[in-house]
């Protein structure tokens, strides 16, 4: 049996509960919550690049991507069909008709867009094709003489499109603008691991990584912030970059400081993070509804951040024995 990487678990788990608590409404007033929608998904980026094997078949890949990508994208998308079903009945008071009821399915059919005809079902599911798409293009890439060439060239094209993108807004569409910010990542990811950087584990250089880099992220995301606020749009989207990525090798190597037999809790999350990301935007949206009704508002609830991370680890909790029962019975969850 391969030998478990418990940092990656460390941070596959983390990271997963952080979405959680970040998919729960907060104030975007709070520089935490903005700081964490920022940069939350970049671990998920980097970790799926990381991971990505040497070297296989393409129809190996494929059936590969299509058992751990496609499978699971679509299943969770069916379970939360009836779940869209019953928010549009309560905020209609009445059943959809025929072009209604189609335009989740066709927004999941197009990889979560939304448009006049189309709308996302289950807008967490977005990562899936997104890392289904950047899998393809390494594979592709790893056919020429060229592959490192091409893919910096990719990650240069990709940041001037996000750019444009922040300042034109010419691609609302989920998955396209996720590919377009995320690709850098992946392949920093994919770089790593292939030439097994980012594996020796040293204590002092893994705090002092941590600290580093997330105080640098931070300060750089307050800067961020600041570009913003005084119509500096230029600085404030270059800026982008370098806070995700201080983000990132903080928290990595955080986790690193963990590398020892992750408890069996850590190694369950970070094995049904597809459990997690595929079904607890329902659970964040019936936890809403039941503190809406308790506490007779007229309006959408905003929490606290002490509020919203017990909530958190509420819905993972609730989700946890799904994911025991996953790993015996049911691996298709889990993309197996």
């Amino acid at each position: 049996m391969k030998e478990r990487i418990h940092w990656i678990d460390w941070g596959k788990a983390l990271a997963v509960i952080c979405v959680v608590f970040c998919h729960l409404p907060q104030s975007q007033e709070w520089f935490y919550y903005r700081y964490l929608q920022s940069v939350i998904i970049v671990i998920f980026f980097f970790l799926s690049g990381y991971l990505k094997k040497d070297r296989g078949s393409w129809r190996g890949n494929c059936q590969k991507y299509w058992r751990g990508l496609i499978v699971p994208y679509l299943l969770y998308s069916l379970l939360v069909y009836p779940y869209w079903l019953g928010r549009f009945y309560i905020q209609h008071h009445a059943i959809p008709n025929v072009f209604e009821a189609l335009k989740p399915i066709v927004g999941t059919l197009l990889l979560q867009h939304e448009s006049a005809f189309a709308e996302p079902l289950n807008g967490p599911l977005w990562y899936l094709p997104a890392i289904l798409l950047l899998h393809l293009t390494i594979d592709l890439c790893r056919r020429t003489r060229y592959e490192h060439t091409i893919m910096i060239l990719l990650c240069i094209i990709s940041i001037i499109l996000y750019t444009a993108n922040k300042y034109w807004y010419f691609s609302p569409q989920l998955t396209s603008m996720g590919l377009m910010r995320n690709l850098p990542y992946y392949y920093i990811g994919y770089l790593c691991g292939q030439r097994q950087w980012f594996r020796d584990i040293d204590f002092r250089r893994s705090i002092i990584g941590c600290i580093g880099c997330l105080s640098i992220s931070i300060a750089l995301f307050y800067w961020h912030l600041q570009a913003f606020f005084a119509g500096e749009h230029l600085i404030h989207i270059v800026l982008f970059y370098p806070v995700n990525i201080g983000f990132m090798f903080g928290v990595l190597y955080g986790c690193k400081l963990l590398q020892r037999p992750a408890p069996a809790w850590i190694e369950t999350l970070s094995v049904g993070t597809l459990v997690i990301i595929g079904l607890h935007i329902v659970l964040v949206s019936g936890v809403n509804i039941i503190v809406e009704h308790i506490c007779g508002l007229s309006t959408t609830v905003c929490y606290q951040w002490y509020e919203s991370l017990p909530l958190a680890l509420l819905i993972v909790c609730i989700l946890y024995p799904l994911i025991l029962w996953a790993r015996k019975h049911a691996p298709v969850f889990l993309g197996k």
